[in-house]
Protein backbone atom coordinates (compact mmCIF):
# COMPACT_ATOMS: atom_id res chain seq x y z
CA UNK A 1 0.00 0.00 0.00
CA UNK A 2 1.45 3.06 -0.69
CA UNK A 3 0.66 5.87 1.76
CA UNK A 4 1.08 9.66 1.28
CA UNK A 5 0.71 12.59 4.24
CA UNK A 6 -1.94 14.67 3.71
CA UNK A 7 -2.18 17.36 1.34
CA UNK A 8 -2.53 21.07 0.80
CA UNK A 9 -6.00 21.89 1.02
CA UNK A 10 -7.85 23.26 -1.32
CA UNK A 11 -10.20 26.55 -0.88
CA UNK A 12 -13.24 24.32 -0.44
CA UNK A 13 -11.59 22.55 2.11
CA UNK A 14 -10.73 24.71 4.18
CA UNK A 15 -13.88 26.45 3.99
CA UNK A 16 -15.31 23.17 5.35
CA UNK A 17 -12.87 22.56 8.25
CA UNK A 18 -13.73 26.75 9.25
CA UNK A 19 -17.26 25.79 9.42
CA UNK A 20 -16.82 22.47 11.34
CA UNK A 21 -18.40 20.84 8.78
CA UNK A 22 -17.84 16.68 8.66
CA UNK A 23 -14.46 15.25 7.14
CA UNK A 24 -13.74 12.26 6.17
CA UNK A 25 -10.29 10.22 5.72
CA UNK A 26 -10.37 8.55 2.44
CA UNK A 27 -9.03 5.75 1.36
CA UNK A 28 -8.72 5.38 -2.89
CA UNK A 29 -9.16 1.58 -4.14
CA UNK A 30 -7.67 0.33 -7.61
CA UNK A 31 -7.07 -3.22 -8.93
CA UNK A 32 -6.47 -4.51 -11.93
CA UNK A 33 -6.69 -7.74 -13.47
CA UNK A 34 -4.72 -9.49 -16.13
CA UNK A 35 -7.37 -9.08 -18.45
CA UNK A 36 -6.26 -7.61 -21.65
CA UNK A 37 -9.17 -5.91 -22.04
CA UNK A 38 -8.53 -3.65 -19.04
CA UNK A 39 -5.63 -1.39 -20.27
CA UNK A 40 -7.68 1.44 -20.37
CA UNK A 41 -8.09 1.04 -16.38
CA UNK A 42 -4.80 1.26 -15.25
CA UNK A 43 -3.91 2.08 -11.97
CA UNK A 44 -2.90 5.36 -12.37
CA UNK A 45 -6.39 6.26 -14.05
CA UNK A 46 -8.11 4.84 -11.33
CA UNK A 47 -6.61 7.12 -9.36
CA UNK A 48 -6.41 10.14 -11.52
CA UNK A 49 -10.27 9.60 -11.56
CA UNK A 50 -10.95 9.35 -7.69
CA UNK A 51 -8.70 12.11 -6.77
CA UNK A 52 -10.59 14.23 -9.60
CA UNK A 53 -13.86 13.51 -7.92
CA UNK A 54 -12.77 14.55 -4.58
CA UNK A 55 -10.98 18.09 -5.80
CA UNK A 56 -14.32 18.65 -7.40
CA UNK A 57 -16.53 17.66 -4.39
CA UNK A 58 -14.50 19.56 -1.88
CA UNK A 59 -15.26 22.71 -3.90
CA UNK A 60 -19.25 21.89 -4.06
CA UNK A 61 -20.17 20.26 -0.87
CA UNK A 62 -20.14 21.55 2.52
CA UNK A 63 -18.47 18.13 3.78
CA UNK A 64 -14.75 17.73 2.77
CA UNK A 65 -12.64 14.63 2.10
CA UNK A 66 -9.22 14.14 2.60
CA UNK A 67 -6.77 11.56 0.82
CA UNK A 68 -4.86 9.64 3.60
CA UNK A 69 -4.17 6.11 1.51
CA UNK A 70 -3.55 4.58 -1.64
CA UNK A 71 -4.85 0.83 -2.05
CA UNK A 72 -4.11 -1.04 -5.22
CA UNK A 73 -3.93 -4.76 -6.14
CA UNK A 74 -2.21 -5.85 -9.31
CA UNK A 75 -2.99 -8.95 -11.14
CA UNK A 76 -5.62 -9.89 -9.37
CA UNK A 77 -9.72 -11.49 -10.16
CA UNK A 78 -12.51 -9.36 -8.88
CA UNK A 79 -14.06 -12.43 -8.00
CA UNK A 80 -11.94 -13.29 -5.22
CA UNK A 81 -12.22 -10.58 -2.21
CA UNK A 82 -8.96 -12.14 -0.41
CA UNK A 83 -6.54 -9.58 -1.85
CA UNK A 84 -3.40 -8.01 -0.62
CA UNK A 85 -4.20 -4.44 -0.58
CA UNK A 86 -8.32 -4.73 -0.20
CA UNK A 87 -6.97 -6.38 3.25
CA UNK A 88 -4.77 -3.67 4.13
CA UNK A 89 -7.43 -1.10 3.46
CA UNK A 90 -10.03 -3.04 5.70
CA UNK A 91 -7.52 -3.34 8.69
CA UNK A 92 -6.72 0.35 8.24
CA UNK A 93 -10.30 1.09 8.34
CA UNK A 94 -10.80 -1.06 11.85
CA UNK A 95 -8.13 1.08 13.19
CA UNK A 96 -9.88 4.04 12.35
CA UNK A 97 -7.61 5.27 9.95
CA UNK A 98 -9.64 5.10 6.91
CA UNK A 99 -13.91 6.39 7.12
CA UNK A 100 -14.68 6.53 3.82
CA UNK A 101 -13.89 4.38 0.55
CA UNK A 102 -13.61 5.48 -2.95
CA UNK A 103 -12.94 3.90 -6.14
CA UNK A 104 -13.56 4.24 -9.74
CA UNK A 105 -16.47 1.99 -10.38
CA UNK A 106 -18.06 -1.00 -8.71
CA UNK A 107 -16.62 -3.52 -10.59
CA UNK A 108 -12.69 -2.11 -9.55
CA UNK A 109 -14.28 -2.93 -5.89
CA UNK A 110 -15.10 -6.72 -7.18
CA UNK A 111 -17.56 -8.77 -9.19
CA UNK A 112 -19.03 -11.19 -6.77
CA UNK A 113 -22.33 -9.63 -6.80
CA UNK A 114 -23.25 -11.24 -3.11
CA UNK A 115 -19.55 -10.25 -1.59
CA UNK A 116 -19.64 -7.04 -2.38
CA UNK A 117 -23.13 -6.00 -1.54
CA UNK A 118 -22.64 -7.33 1.77
CA UNK A 119 -19.48 -5.02 1.98
CA UNK A 120 -21.41 -1.87 0.99
CA UNK A 121 -24.42 -2.49 2.49
CA UNK A 122 -23.93 -4.28 5.49
CA UNK A 123 -20.34 -4.29 6.47
CA UNK A 124 -19.22 -0.63 5.85
CA UNK A 125 -22.14 1.01 7.46
CA UNK A 126 -21.35 -1.07 10.62
CA UNK A 127 -18.62 0.62 10.92
CA UNK A 128 -19.37 4.09 9.46
CA UNK A 129 -17.69 3.89 6.57
CA UNK A 130 -18.86 6.14 3.68
CA UNK A 131 -18.19 4.12 -0.07
CA UNK A 132 -18.18 6.34 -3.04
CA UNK A 133 -17.97 4.88 -7.13
CA UNK A 134 -17.51 8.03 -9.28
CA UNK A 135 -18.43 6.31 -12.25
CA UNK A 136 -21.47 4.55 -11.23
CA UNK A 137 -22.38 7.80 -9.60
CA UNK A 138 -22.87 5.85 -5.97
CA UNK A 139 -22.07 7.23 -2.69
CA UNK A 140 -23.56 6.35 1.02
CA UNK A 141 -22.87 9.86 2.15
CA UNK A 142 -25.92 11.84 4.14
CA UNK A 143 -27.81 11.86 0.79
CA UNK A 144 -27.91 7.98 0.74
CA UNK A 145 -31.49 7.91 1.86
CA UNK A 146 -33.01 10.22 -0.75
CA UNK A 147 -35.32 8.83 -4.15
CA UNK A 148 -32.25 9.75 -6.55
CA UNK A 149 -29.65 7.99 -4.46
CA UNK A 150 -31.75 4.47 -3.43
CA UNK A 151 -32.54 4.70 -7.60
CA UNK A 152 -28.56 4.72 -8.16
CA UNK A 153 -28.66 1.77 -5.65
CA UNK A 154 -30.66 -0.16 -7.65
CA UNK A 155 -28.79 0.75 -10.43
CA UNK A 156 -25.30 -0.58 -8.79
CA UNK A 157 -26.92 -3.87 -7.79
CA UNK A 158 -28.54 -4.84 -11.03
CA UNK A 159 -24.42 -3.52 -12.28
CA UNK A 160 -22.85 -5.71 -9.39
CA UNK A 161 -24.80 -8.78 -11.09
CA UNK A 162 -23.70 -8.13 -14.53
CA UNK A 163 -19.93 -7.94 -13.03
CA UNK A 164 -20.40 -11.11 -11.17
CA UNK A 165 -21.88 -12.93 -14.41
CA UNK A 166 -19.01 -11.34 -16.43
CA UNK A 167 -16.71 -12.70 -14.05
CA UNK A 168 -17.96 -16.06 -15.21
CA UNK A 169 -18.38 -15.56 -18.42
CA UNK A 170 -14.70 -14.43 -18.65
CA UNK A 171 -13.42 -17.74 -17.36
CA UNK A 172 -14.94 -19.39 -19.86
CA UNK A 173 -13.66 -16.96 -22.32
CA UNK A 174 -9.75 -16.91 -20.78
CA UNK A 175 -9.68 -20.61 -21.33
CA UNK A 176 -10.90 -20.82 -24.50
CA UNK A 177 -8.56 -18.01 -25.55
CA UNK A 178 -5.48 -19.72 -23.56
CA UNK A 179 -6.37 -23.34 -25.83
CA UNK A 180 -6.50 -21.31 -28.95
CA UNK A 181 -2.86 -19.95 -27.64
CA UNK A 182 -1.46 -23.43 -27.05
CA UNK A 183 -3.27 -25.01 -30.37
CA UNK A 184 -0.90 -22.02 -32.12
CA UNK A 185 2.01 -23.64 -30.82
CA UNK A 186 2.40 -20.92 -28.14
CA UNK A 187 4.44 -21.53 -25.08
CA UNK A 188 2.05 -20.32 -22.22
CA UNK A 189 4.48 -21.99 -18.99
CA UNK A 190 6.30 -19.65 -16.61
CA UNK A 191 9.62 -20.05 -17.12
CA UNK A 192 11.13 -21.92 -19.95
CA UNK A 193 12.24 -25.65 -19.68
CA UNK A 194 16.19 -25.68 -18.84
CA UNK A 195 17.81 -25.91 -22.27
CA UNK A 196 15.46 -23.33 -23.88
CA UNK A 197 14.89 -19.86 -23.69
CA UNK A 198 11.04 -18.10 -24.67
CA UNK A 199 10.87 -15.65 -27.60
CA UNK A 200 7.78 -13.87 -29.04
CA UNK A 201 7.37 -14.03 -32.49
CA UNK A 202 4.80 -11.93 -33.32
CA UNK A 203 1.72 -13.15 -31.03
CA UNK A 204 3.27 -16.76 -30.80
CA UNK A 205 5.91 -16.88 -27.72
CA UNK A 206 8.15 -19.82 -29.01
CA UNK A 207 10.51 -21.89 -27.48
CA UNK A 208 14.22 -21.09 -28.83
CA UNK A 209 17.52 -23.12 -27.75
CA UNK A 210 19.35 -21.59 -25.25
CA UNK A 211 23.03 -21.91 -26.70
CA UNK A 212 24.61 -21.65 -23.11
CA UNK A 213 22.73 -25.07 -21.51
CA UNK A 214 21.51 -27.07 -24.97
CA UNK A 215 24.77 -28.80 -25.16
CA UNK A 216 24.34 -29.64 -21.02
CA UNK A 217 20.99 -31.04 -22.05
CA UNK A 218 22.30 -33.34 -24.69
CA UNK A 219 25.19 -34.33 -21.96
CA UNK A 220 22.41 -35.51 -19.73
CA UNK A 221 21.06 -37.44 -22.10
CA UNK A 222 24.38 -39.91 -23.53
CA UNK A 223 25.51 -39.98 -19.42
CA UNK A 224 21.89 -41.69 -18.52
CA UNK A 225 22.02 -44.22 -21.39
CA UNK A 226 25.18 -45.32 -20.37
CA UNK A 227 25.42 -45.66 -16.83
CA UNK A 228 21.84 -46.16 -16.69
CA UNK A 229 21.51 -43.87 -13.50
CA UNK A 230 19.91 -40.98 -12.66
CA UNK A 231 22.66 -40.12 -9.45
CA UNK A 232 25.36 -41.09 -12.03
CA UNK A 233 24.59 -38.03 -13.82
CA UNK A 234 24.02 -35.65 -11.17
CA UNK A 235 26.98 -36.62 -9.70
CA UNK A 236 28.78 -36.18 -13.09
CA UNK A 237 26.73 -32.34 -13.08
CA UNK A 238 27.97 -31.64 -9.32
CA UNK A 239 31.44 -32.62 -10.30
CA UNK A 240 32.05 -30.04 -12.79
CA UNK A 241 29.62 -27.77 -10.69
CA UNK A 242 27.35 -27.15 -13.22
CA UNK A 243 24.16 -25.09 -11.70
CA UNK A 244 20.88 -26.79 -11.35
CA UNK A 245 18.14 -25.48 -13.34
CA UNK A 246 16.67 -23.19 -10.37
CA UNK A 247 19.74 -21.19 -10.07
CA UNK A 248 20.91 -21.15 -13.73
CA UNK A 249 17.07 -19.52 -13.90
CA UNK A 250 18.19 -16.93 -11.19
CA UNK A 251 22.30 -16.06 -12.36
CA UNK A 252 22.59 -16.84 -15.84
CA UNK A 253 25.82 -18.89 -14.71
CA UNK A 254 26.05 -21.85 -15.94
CA UNK A 255 28.86 -22.72 -13.66
CA UNK A 256 28.98 -21.77 -10.22
CA UNK A 257 32.06 -19.41 -9.68
CA UNK A 258 34.79 -20.69 -6.96
CA UNK A 259 33.70 -18.11 -4.36
CA UNK A 260 29.83 -19.32 -3.89
CA UNK A 261 28.15 -21.80 -2.39
CA UNK A 262 27.37 -24.68 -4.62
CA UNK A 263 24.07 -26.06 -4.69
CA UNK A 264 23.83 -28.90 -6.81
CA UNK A 265 21.68 -31.23 -8.66
CA UNK A 266 19.76 -34.57 -7.52
CA UNK A 267 17.89 -37.00 -8.97
CA UNK A 268 14.71 -35.54 -9.29
CA UNK A 269 16.19 -32.98 -11.57
CA UNK A 270 17.69 -35.48 -14.10
CA UNK A 271 14.96 -37.40 -14.23
CA UNK A 272 12.62 -34.87 -14.78
CA UNK A 273 14.54 -33.88 -17.96
CA UNK A 274 15.19 -37.42 -18.98
CA UNK A 275 11.61 -37.84 -19.19
CA UNK A 276 10.49 -34.68 -20.88
CA UNK A 277 9.43 -35.14 -24.29
CA UNK A 278 10.03 -30.69 -24.58
CA UNK A 279 13.69 -31.94 -25.86
CA UNK A 280 12.44 -33.76 -29.18
CA UNK A 281 10.64 -30.96 -30.31
CA UNK A 282 7.40 -31.38 -28.41
CA UNK A 283 5.37 -29.23 -26.29
CA UNK A 284 2.49 -30.61 -24.09
CA UNK A 285 0.36 -28.39 -22.29
CA UNK A 286 -2.86 -27.75 -20.38
CA UNK A 287 -1.80 -30.87 -17.64
CA UNK A 288 -3.71 -28.89 -14.87
CA UNK A 289 -6.08 -25.80 -14.77
CA UNK A 290 -6.98 -23.41 -11.75
CA UNK A 291 -10.69 -21.91 -10.63
CA UNK A 292 -11.75 -18.50 -11.04
CA UNK A 293 -12.33 -17.86 -7.52
CA UNK A 294 -9.42 -19.45 -5.91
CA UNK A 295 -6.16 -18.99 -7.73
CA UNK A 296 -4.63 -21.63 -5.45
CA UNK A 297 -7.00 -24.33 -6.20
CA UNK A 298 -4.87 -26.02 -8.96
CA UNK A 299 -6.40 -28.69 -10.84
CA UNK A 300 -4.86 -32.21 -12.46
CA UNK A 301 -6.80 -33.21 -15.75
CA UNK A 302 -6.35 -36.53 -17.18
CA UNK A 303 -3.84 -37.21 -19.91
CA UNK A 304 -6.35 -37.31 -22.93
CA UNK A 305 -6.56 -34.04 -22.03
CA UNK A 306 -3.36 -32.70 -22.85
CA UNK A 307 -2.94 -30.65 -25.83
CA UNK A 308 0.11 -32.22 -27.57
CA UNK A 309 1.69 -30.64 -30.52
CA UNK A 310 4.90 -32.00 -32.51
CA UNK A 311 7.82 -29.82 -34.18
CA UNK A 312 6.78 -26.91 -32.69
CA UNK A 313 10.69 -25.82 -31.86
CA UNK A 314 13.57 -27.04 -32.15
CA UNK A 315 14.82 -30.43 -30.62
CA UNK A 316 17.92 -30.62 -28.70
CA UNK A 317 18.19 -34.17 -28.73
CA UNK A 318 17.58 -37.03 -31.43
CA UNK A 319 14.52 -38.94 -31.50
CA UNK A 320 16.68 -41.98 -31.29
CA UNK A 321 19.09 -40.86 -28.17
CA UNK A 322 15.38 -40.05 -26.35
CA UNK A 323 13.79 -43.73 -27.33
CA UNK A 324 16.99 -45.28 -25.98
CA UNK A 325 16.68 -43.41 -22.67
CA UNK A 326 13.18 -44.00 -22.70
CA UNK A 327 13.78 -47.59 -22.95
CA UNK A 328 16.62 -47.43 -20.01
CA UNK A 329 13.60 -45.79 -17.73
CA UNK A 330 11.12 -48.60 -19.02
CA UNK A 331 13.60 -51.72 -18.02
CA UNK A 332 14.76 -50.14 -14.49
CA UNK A 333 10.71 -50.00 -13.90
CA UNK A 334 10.11 -53.28 -14.86
CA UNK A 335 13.01 -54.75 -12.47
CA UNK A 336 11.75 -53.27 -10.01
CA UNK A 337 8.43 -54.28 -10.58
CA UNK A 338 9.42 -58.26 -11.64
CA UNK A 339 11.55 -58.00 -7.97
CA UNK A 340 10.46 -60.11 -5.05
CA UNK A 341 10.65 -58.15 -2.07
CA UNK A 342 13.61 -59.60 -1.10
CA UNK A 343 13.03 -58.40 2.91
CA UNK A 344 9.17 -60.40 2.58
CA UNK A 345 8.30 -62.16 5.77
CA UNK A 346 10.68 -59.93 7.45
CA UNK A 347 8.99 -57.04 8.90
CA UNK A 348 10.92 -53.79 9.57
CA UNK A 349 11.47 -52.82 13.14
CA UNK A 350 10.61 -49.53 14.69
CA UNK A 351 13.24 -46.40 14.00
CA UNK A 352 13.87 -46.26 18.09
CA UNK A 353 16.93 -43.23 17.18
CA UNK A 354 14.47 -41.28 14.66
CA UNK A 355 14.05 -38.26 16.47
CA UNK A 356 17.54 -38.25 18.39
CA UNK A 357 20.05 -39.18 15.98
CA UNK A 358 22.55 -36.79 13.64
CA UNK A 359 25.69 -36.41 11.67
CA UNK A 360 28.17 -34.99 14.31
CA UNK A 361 29.46 -33.32 11.23
CA UNK A 362 27.19 -31.74 9.51
CA UNK A 363 24.27 -31.85 11.73
CA UNK A 364 21.53 -33.02 9.25
CA UNK A 365 19.21 -35.76 10.71
CA UNK A 366 20.43 -39.35 9.36
CA UNK A 367 18.35 -41.16 7.45
CA UNK A 368 17.88 -45.29 8.18
CA UNK A 369 18.26 -47.85 5.89
CA UNK A 370 17.32 -51.32 6.01
CA UNK A 371 17.50 -54.53 3.56
CA UNK A 372 17.20 -58.31 3.81
CA UNK A 373 20.00 -60.17 3.90
CA UNK A 374 20.25 -64.12 2.79
CA UNK A 375 22.93 -66.40 3.88
CA UNK A 376 24.58 -69.63 2.32
CA UNK A 377 22.06 -71.60 4.15
CA UNK A 378 19.06 -69.63 2.55
CA UNK A 379 17.82 -67.98 6.13
CA UNK A 380 17.15 -64.20 5.44
CA UNK A 381 17.92 -61.76 8.26
CA UNK A 382 17.21 -58.08 8.35
CA UNK A 383 20.20 -55.56 8.35
CA UNK A 384 19.19 -52.22 9.70
CA UNK A 385 21.50 -48.50 10.14
CA UNK A 386 21.84 -45.05 9.48
CA UNK A 387 23.60 -42.81 7.34
CA UNK A 388 24.33 -39.47 6.39
CA UNK A 389 22.40 -38.49 3.00
CA UNK A 390 25.52 -35.37 2.70
CA UNK A 391 28.31 -38.06 3.55
CA UNK A 392 30.65 -38.20 0.65
CA UNK A 393 27.98 -36.58 -1.62
CA UNK A 394 29.57 -34.57 -4.66
CA UNK A 395 26.07 -32.10 -4.49
CA UNK A 396 27.80 -30.55 -1.31
CA UNK A 397 30.57 -29.98 0.06
CA UNK A 398 30.21 -29.86 4.23
CA UNK A 399 30.16 -33.54 5.05
CA UNK A 400 32.82 -34.97 2.61
CA UNK A 401 33.36 -38.32 3.88
CA UNK A 402 30.89 -41.03 4.02
CA UNK A 403 29.14 -41.96 7.41
CA UNK A 404 27.26 -44.55 8.48
CA UNK A 405 26.74 -47.11 11.42
CA UNK A 406 24.71 -50.09 12.26
CA UNK A 407 22.09 -50.06 14.26
CA UNK A 408 23.15 -52.61 15.98
CA UNK A 409 26.52 -51.40 16.27
CA UNK A 410 24.98 -48.25 17.57
CA UNK A 411 22.74 -50.20 20.17
CA UNK A 412 25.68 -51.65 21.32
CA UNK A 413 27.19 -48.79 22.22
CA UNK A 414 24.28 -47.24 24.23
CA UNK A 415 23.49 -50.25 26.12
CA UNK A 416 27.17 -49.84 27.58
CA UNK A 417 26.51 -46.30 28.28
CA UNK A 418 23.24 -46.93 29.73
CA UNK A 419 24.93 -49.87 32.53
CA UNK A 420 27.74 -47.36 33.28
CA UNK A 421 25.66 -44.09 33.81
CA UNK A 422 22.10 -45.27 35.36
CA UNK A 423 23.37 -48.43 37.42
CA UNK A 424 23.68 -46.57 40.44
CA UNK A 425 20.31 -45.58 40.10
CA UNK A 426 19.18 -48.86 38.98
CA UNK A 427 20.20 -50.27 42.17
CA UNK A 428 17.36 -48.29 43.92
CA UNK A 429 14.14 -48.68 41.23
CA UNK A 430 11.36 -47.62 43.71
CA UNK A 431 12.76 -44.23 44.47
CA UNK A 432 14.38 -43.87 40.79
CA UNK A 433 10.14 -43.43 39.59
CA UNK A 434 9.09 -41.82 42.61
CA UNK A 435 11.40 -39.05 41.79
CA UNK A 436 9.94 -39.02 37.93
CA UNK A 437 6.66 -38.60 39.27
CA UNK A 438 7.13 -36.21 41.67
CA UNK A 439 8.59 -33.92 39.15
CA UNK A 440 5.81 -34.72 36.31
CA UNK A 441 2.49 -33.52 39.29
CA UNK A 442 4.53 -30.07 39.99
CA UNK A 443 4.83 -29.53 36.32
CA UNK A 444 0.99 -30.36 35.70
CA UNK A 445 0.08 -28.03 38.71
CA UNK A 446 2.14 -25.08 37.63
CA UNK A 447 0.64 -25.55 33.90
CA UNK A 448 -3.20 -26.20 35.87
CA UNK A 449 -2.45 -23.03 37.69
CA UNK A 450 -1.21 -21.27 33.85
CA UNK A 451 -4.45 -22.04 32.18
CA UNK A 452 -6.66 -21.03 35.30
CA UNK A 453 -5.18 -17.50 35.04
CA UNK A 454 -5.21 -17.56 31.03
CA UNK A 455 -9.64 -18.25 31.55
CA UNK A 456 -9.73 -15.83 34.29
CA UNK A 457 -8.00 -13.04 31.82
CA UNK A 458 -10.57 -14.28 29.22
CA UNK A 459 -13.68 -14.14 31.02
CA UNK A 460 -13.18 -10.38 32.17
CA UNK A 461 -12.55 -9.49 29.04
CA UNK A 462 -16.05 -11.04 28.11
CA UNK A 463 -17.70 -8.67 30.94
CA UNK A 464 -15.99 -5.66 29.80
CA UNK A 465 -17.52 -6.12 26.42
CA UNK A 466 -20.79 -6.78 27.34
CA UNK A 467 -20.37 -3.49 29.87
CA UNK A 468 -18.87 -1.33 26.92
CA UNK A 469 -21.80 -2.57 24.29
CA UNK A 470 -24.34 -1.75 26.69
CA UNK A 471 -23.03 1.88 26.88
CA UNK A 472 -23.13 1.71 23.56
CA UNK A 473 -26.57 1.05 22.25
CA UNK A 474 -26.91 3.53 24.67
CA UNK A 475 -25.66 6.77 23.09
CA UNK A 476 -23.25 6.64 26.17
CA UNK A 477 -20.19 5.81 23.49
CA UNK A 478 -19.14 6.87 20.03
CA UNK A 479 -19.42 4.19 17.62
CA UNK A 480 -15.87 5.57 16.17
CA UNK A 481 -14.69 4.48 20.38
CA UNK A 482 -16.31 1.29 20.06
CA UNK A 483 -15.35 -0.14 16.73
CA UNK A 484 -11.43 0.91 18.36
CA UNK A 485 -12.56 -0.81 21.39
CA UNK A 486 -13.32 -3.68 19.84
CA UNK A 487 -10.24 -4.36 17.13
CA UNK A 488 -8.25 -3.75 20.79
CA UNK A 489 -10.30 -6.20 22.37
CA UNK A 490 -10.19 -8.73 19.15
CA UNK A 491 -6.64 -8.64 19.26
CA UNK A 492 -6.29 -9.14 23.16
CA UNK A 493 -8.98 -12.13 22.91
CA UNK A 494 -6.76 -13.79 19.78
CA UNK A 495 -3.53 -13.67 21.98
CA UNK A 496 -5.03 -15.79 24.71
CA UNK A 497 -6.73 -18.11 22.86
CA UNK A 498 -3.22 -18.91 21.09
CA UNK A 499 -2.10 -18.72 24.42
CA UNK A 500 -4.52 -20.95 25.95
CA UNK A 501 -3.98 -23.23 22.57
CA UNK A 502 -0.14 -22.83 23.50
CA UNK A 503 -0.55 -24.34 26.96
CA UNK A 504 -3.40 -26.98 26.14
CA UNK A 505 -1.12 -28.41 23.75
CA UNK A 506 1.99 -28.15 26.61
CA UNK A 507 -0.52 -30.29 29.10
CA UNK A 508 -1.32 -32.87 26.79
CA UNK A 509 2.32 -33.06 25.75
CA UNK A 510 3.01 -33.37 29.42
CA UNK A 511 0.87 -36.14 29.87
CA UNK A 512 2.57 -37.78 26.80
CA UNK A 513 5.94 -37.20 28.92
CA UNK A 514 4.73 -38.30 31.45
CA UNK A 515 3.63 -41.74 30.16
CA UNK A 516 7.25 -42.52 28.22
CA UNK A 517 8.75 -41.40 31.09
CA UNK A 518 7.55 -44.50 33.27
CA UNK A 519 7.75 -46.59 29.76
CA UNK A 520 11.34 -45.63 29.87
CA UNK A 521 11.78 -45.94 33.39
CA UNK A 522 10.59 -49.88 33.22
CA UNK A 523 12.30 -50.87 30.31
CA UNK A 524 15.56 -49.60 31.67
CA UNK A 525 15.13 -51.41 34.92
CA UNK A 526 14.54 -54.54 32.64
CA UNK A 527 18.19 -54.36 31.48
CA UNK A 528 19.63 -53.68 35.18
CA UNK A 529 20.68 -57.31 35.62
CA UNK A 530 21.59 -57.85 31.76
CA UNK A 531 25.59 -57.99 30.34
CA UNK A 532 25.00 -55.31 27.50
CA UNK A 533 27.92 -56.31 25.50
CA UNK A 534 29.19 -60.19 24.25
CA UNK A 535 31.77 -60.22 21.93
CA UNK A 536 31.48 -56.84 20.83
CA UNK A 537 27.83 -57.72 19.86
CA UNK A 538 24.36 -56.72 21.42
CA UNK A 539 22.60 -60.38 22.62
CA UNK A 540 19.55 -61.01 21.38
CA UNK A 541 17.72 -60.91 24.92
CA UNK A 542 19.20 -57.51 25.56
CA UNK A 543 17.78 -55.64 22.70
CA UNK A 544 15.39 -53.89 25.02
CA UNK A 545 15.60 -50.59 22.88
CA UNK A 546 12.42 -48.95 22.41
CA UNK A 547 10.99 -44.94 20.95
CA UNK A 548 9.92 -44.29 24.47
CA UNK A 549 13.63 -45.34 26.65
CA UNK A 550 15.68 -43.30 23.83
CA UNK A 551 13.52 -40.24 24.02
CA UNK A 552 12.77 -40.09 27.35
CA UNK A 553 16.65 -40.37 28.09
CA UNK A 554 18.38 -38.65 25.00
CA UNK A 555 18.42 -35.23 23.79
CA UNK A 556 20.55 -36.09 20.85
CA UNK A 557 22.82 -38.40 19.60
CA UNK A 558 25.68 -37.87 16.91
CA UNK A 559 27.48 -39.80 14.89
CA UNK A 560 30.67 -39.37 13.22
CA UNK A 561 32.73 -41.02 10.73
CA UNK A 562 34.53 -43.69 12.02
CA UNK A 563 31.52 -44.92 14.05
CA UNK A 564 32.63 -42.74 16.94
CA UNK A 565 28.99 -41.54 19.06
CA UNK A 566 28.53 -38.49 20.88
CA UNK A 567 25.14 -38.44 23.15
CA UNK A 568 23.42 -35.73 24.93
CA UNK A 569 21.39 -36.60 28.11
CA UNK A 570 18.01 -35.47 28.43
CA UNK A 571 17.80 -36.36 31.89
CA UNK A 572 20.63 -35.38 34.36
CA UNK A 573 20.74 -34.80 37.82
CA UNK A 574 17.69 -32.44 38.24
CA UNK A 575 15.80 -35.17 36.99
CA UNK A 576 17.23 -37.71 38.96
CA UNK A 577 17.42 -35.23 42.59
CA UNK A 578 16.52 -37.02 45.49
CA UNK A 579 16.83 -40.64 43.93
CA UNK A 580 20.42 -41.26 45.61
CA UNK A 581 21.97 -40.17 49.10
Amino acid sequence: MGRISKRGRSNGVENAAARGQKRYKAGIYARLSADADEKNESIDVQRGIAEKFVKEFNQKNKEAIDIVGYYCDLGKTGSNFNRDGFNRLLQDIRLGDIDCVIVKDLSRFGRNYLEAGNYIEKIFPFLGVRFIAVSDGYDTGEKGNDTRQMSTAMAAEIKNLVNDMYAKDFSVKAKTGLRQRREAGSYVGGLPPYGYIAVWEGKVRKLVSDENTAGIVEHIYKIFVEKESCTEVSDDLNRRRINPPAVYAKTKEVYCPPDMEYRGWDRGAVERIIKSSTYVGQLVQGKSTITARNEKNRIHKPKEEWLVKENVHKALISMELYHKAQEVRRKKQEESASHKHPAEGIPIGENVFHHVLYCGVCGKKMTRYSHAKTYADGKKARQEGYYCLNGGSSKVEICPQPNHISKQELAGILMAVFHKEFGIYLDKPERFMEAGKEQMRTAAFQMEKELKAVHGRRQRIEEKEAEVYRNYREGKLPQKEYVCFKTEQETSRRELEKLAEELEEKRKGLEKVQEKYLKAVRSLLKIKHRPAMQDGLLKKKGEELTVELVDALIEKLYVYPGKRVEMQFRYVNEMLEGVVG
